[in-house]
C-alpha cells in the first residue's frame, strides 16, 4: 500500500529526503488536496494547481521561514499553506475564522509578506533583502511574481532599483500567461516571445537529457541534484534571450519547465548561490493536472463550493436574480448601443466587472490595461480631455491604487468620466484585501465628484445612463451579490434627489427616527423601519441616492423633524457618508441624537457577506436593535 506523503511527512523538512517518484506522488496528492478543498470552501483553484511542483521545489530548496518566500498578490500560496504546518487546516480557507485565502502575516511566520493586490512582492522582497544586508544577516530571499504582475507600474519601479542591490535575490517569473483574463500589452508580446523562443525548447531538450539520466528511485534527489548542477551551470547561463531583464540589473535564468522538479530544483540550487539578483523565468500551465482548470484557466480561476445535491428537485426551478455587476454590464452594452462616444476601461477586470459580453460586441469601445490601476486613470482622464466619456470599471478596493491619480489627474482638471466602483462594500471570502469599505471617505473630500450609491439594480442601470450624458466626474458604488428581488423597477424622482421610501405615521405623539440609508443597506433599513412601526415605534427611511452632493432640502425637511437620526452605510464610519451628513446638514440637534452605523475602525476579515454585516450590525436586526434602543 503506497504512504500518502502528504500526510505522514515532516513538513517542510521532510522534502528534502524524497526521491524523484516520490516528489512527483506527493505532486499528485496536494493536487487531488487542492480540488478536494475548493470543491469545498471554493477559491482559486487553478493558479495553485499551476505552481505545485515550483512550491515543491521552493521549499525543499530554501529553508522557510528563514528564507523569506514573497508571494505576488498570494492567492495561489495554498500549496506553501499545505507545506507549512497549516494542511490540517485547509479545509476552513476562506471561512469565518479559519484560514485567510491569501498570505498573511498574522497567520504564519512563513508566510513573509501578505498580499491581496498584485505587484507587490518585488518591492516587498527588494525591501526584506536591503533589510537583511544592513543588519548583517545571512538568507534568501524569493519574490515569486506571475507574468500579468509585470503590467502593474509598481513593478517595474522595483525593477528599477535592483541593480543597486548586493547578495542573494531572486525572482522567479511564474509565465503562465494568464492573470484572471489573458494578460495584454507590450511586456506581455515581450514574455510570449521568450516562452515560444527555439532557445527555450533547446534548453528544455537538453535539460530533459541531462535529468532521465537520474533515476526516480534511491538516494534523495537533492544531493543527486547537486552532483549535476556543475554540468547544468553552463547550459542555464547560455541562452540569454532575457534582454531586458538582464538590463535592469538581473541575472536572467530561462525559461524553464515549471512542472519539471529536478529541472527547479537545480535552478533554484545555483540562483541560492548566485551573488545578485536573479531571475528564473519558468513555463507553468495554469489548471495543472485538472483537465477542467486547463481547458478554462478563467472559468477555474475562482471557484464556488460545490452544491450538495437536494433530495428532491424543487417543483418549479428558483427565479434568477442578476447580479449587481451583470446588470452593469448590460447596461453598458446598452449604452454603448446608443452612444458610440462611451468607452469602458478595465485593469485586468473583463470578467469580474461583466464585460466579457461588452467586449466582444464593442472592442473598439473596451479598453484591458492590464493590472495597472494608476494608468488606467489617468488613461481615461486623456481620453476625456480628447472629447469621450470614458467608464472605468474598477472594484472599490483596487481605486485605492489610483488614489493620487483621481485627484491630480481627474478631479483637480475636471475631465468628466464615470467610476463604475464595483464590489463596494464587504465582498465575503476574499477578506481584508478585498473588502471595498474605504472609498465613500476616500472620494468625499475630493474636490468635483459627484458619488451615488443605487439601492437596487433598476437606479444603478439609471444613474449609468445619466452619468454618461453628465459633462461631470461621477462615482457609482454598487456591492458584490445579487441584486434586490424587488417587485417595482420604476425609478421615483430624479436619481440625485434623495427618496423618501418610508414616510413617517400620521401619530406625531410618537418620537420620530429617520433612518437615511445609503446604497446596498436601503433593503435592510426598510425591513427594519417596517418591523419597528409595527412596534410602536415612528420611522422614516429615505434612499440617499446621491452621497455628494446631498439633496440637502430634502433631507433638512425630513431630519429636523426627528428626534433621532440614524444613517446606514456599509462603509467605514470615520470620514463616512454619516459624518458627511451630520456635517453638511444644518439642524439644531444635539450629537445624542445622531447615530452613525458603518464600518468600525478595524479591518474585517473574512466570512460570509451575511454573516460580516451581522458583526457589524449591517442588517435587519442590526438596525432594529439601534432602533429599539432609542425607545
Amino acid at each position: 500500500m503506497t504512504t500518502n506523503l502528504l500526510h505522514s511527512l515532516n513538513l517542510p523538512a521532510g522534502l528534502k529526503s524524497l526521491s524523484l517518484e516520490e516528489y512527483e506522488q506527493l505532486a499528485s496528492e496536494i493536487r487531488e488536496e487542492l480540488i478536494t478543498v475548493c470543491n469545498t470552501c471554493g477559491g482559486h483553484l487553478a493558479s495553485n494547481l499551476g505552481i505545485v511542483e515550483l512550491t515543491i521545489a521552493l521549499h525543499s530548496i530554501f529553508e522557510s521561514p528563514k528564507d523569506r518566500l514573497v508571494f505576488d498578490t498570494t492567492h495561489q500560496c495554498y500549496v506553501h499553506k499545505m507545506l507549512t504546518g497549516r494542511l490540517g487546516q485547509m479545509r476552513t480557507i476562506r471561512q469565518e475564522g479559519g484560514l485567510s485565502g491569501f498570505a498573511k502575516i498574522s497567520e504564519s511566520d512563513h508566510d513573509s509578506f501578505g498580499a491581496g493586490h498584485a505587484s507587490t512582492a518585488l518591492s516587498a522582497g527588494l525591501g526584506m533583502a536591503h533589510a537583511r544586508n544592513i543588519k548583517k544577516e545571512e538568507y534568501s530571499v524569493v519574490s515569486i511574481i506571475g507574468d500579468a504582475s509585470l503590467s502593474g507600474g509598481m513593478a517595474y519601479e522595483a525593477i528599477n532599483n535592483v541593480s543597486k542591490l548586493s547578495g542573494n535575490f531572486i525572482c522567479i517569473l511564474n509565465d503562465n500567461n494568464m492573470s484572471i483574463s489573458r494578460p495584454v500589452g507590450n511586456m506581455s508580446n515581450y514574455i510570449t516571445q521568450l516562452r515560444t523562443s527555439d532557445s527555450y525548447n533547446v534548453a528544455k531538450d537538453q535539460f530533459e537529457r541531462i535529468f532521465k539520466k537520474i533515476p526516480k528511485i534511491g538516494n534523495p534527489l537533492l544531493r543527486k541534484i547537486e552532483k549535476t548542477i556543475d554540468r547544468m551551470r553552463n547550459l542555464i547561463l547560455d541562452f540569454k534571450i532575457g534582454v531586458i531583464f538582464e538590463e535592469f540589473g538581473f541575472r536572467y535564468l530561462g525559461p524553464i519547465d515549471g512542472h519539471n522538479i529536478p529541472l527547479l530544483m537545480g535552478a533554484l540550487n545555483y540562483a541560492k548561490s548566485y551573488n545578485g539578483p536573479i531571475m528564473i523565468h519558468v513555463i507553468t500551465t495554469k489548471g495543472k493536472g485538472h483537465t477542467p482548470a486547463e481547458e478554462d484557466p478563467i472559468k477555474f480561476h475562482g471557484v464556488s463550493p460545490k452544491a450538495i445535491p437536494a433530495v428532491a428537485a424543487p417543483a418549479t426551478p428558483a427565479k434568477k436574480i442578476p447580479t449587481y455587476t451583470e446588470v452593469f454590464g448590460k447596461s453598458m452594452i446598452d449604452i454603448a448601443k446608443k452612444n458610440p462616444n462611451v468607452v469602458v476601461i478595465t485593469p485586468a477586470m473583463k470578467s469580474g466587472s461583466g464585460l466579457d459580453a461588452y467586449a466582444e460586441q464593442f472592442p473598439e469601445q473596451f479598453f484591458d490595461v492590464g493590472i495597472a490601476e494608476e494608468h488606467a486613470v489617468t488613461f481615461a482622464a486623456g481620453l476625456a480631455r480628447a472629447g469621450v466619456m470614458p467608464v472605468v470599471a474598477i472594484y472599490s478596493t483596487f481605486l485605492q491604487r489610483g488614489y493620487d491619480q483621481l485627484i491630480h489627474d481627474v478631479c483637480l482638471q475636471k475631465l468628466p468620466m464615470v467610476f463604475a466602483l464595483d464590489r463596494a462594500g464587504l465582498v465575503g471570502e476574499d477578506g481584508a484585501t478585498h473588502h471595498g469599505v474605504f472609498d465613500y471617505a476616500y472620494q468625499l473630500h475630493i474636490p468635483n465628484m459627484t458619488i451615488l450609491a443605487p439601492q437596487n439594480g433598476a437606479e444603478l442601470t439609471a444613474m449609468l445612463e445619466w452619468a454618461v450624458t453628465e459633462q461631470k466626474i461621477v462615482s457609482i458604488r454598487y456591492p458584490k451579490g445579487p441584486v434586490p428581488d424587488t417587485d417595482s423597477t420604476q425609478i421615483i424622482g430624479h436619481i440625485t434627489k434623495a427618496e423618501i421610501v418610508i414616510p413617517y405615521l400620521n401619530d406625531s405623539l410618537l418620537p420620530k427616527i429617520a433612518i437615511v440609508a445609503i446604497g446596498s443597506m436601503v433593503p435592510p433599513a426598510k425591513e427594519a423601519a417596517t418591523m419597528a412601526n409595527t412596534q410602536g415605534f415612528n420611522c422614516s427611511v429615505i434612499n440617499l441616492r446621491s452621497i455628494k452632493p446631498l439633496d440637502t432640502d430634502t433631507l433638512t425637511h425630513i431630519l429636523a423633524q426627528a428626534d433621532h437620526i440614524i444613517t446606514v452605510e456599509e462603509g467605514c464610519k470615520i470620514g463616512g457618508v454619516g459624518s458627511h451628513i451630520h456635517q453638511q446638514i444644518q439642524i439644531n440637534k444635539l450629537q445624542s441624537q445622531w447615530h452613525i452605523m458603518g464600518i468600525e475602525d478595524q479591518f474585517i476579515d473574512h466570512g460570509k457577506i451575511p454573516s460580516l454585516r451581522k458583526q457589524q450590525s449591517l442588517d435587519t436586526q442590526g438596525i432594529l436593535s439601534v432602533i429599539q434602543k432609542l425607545a
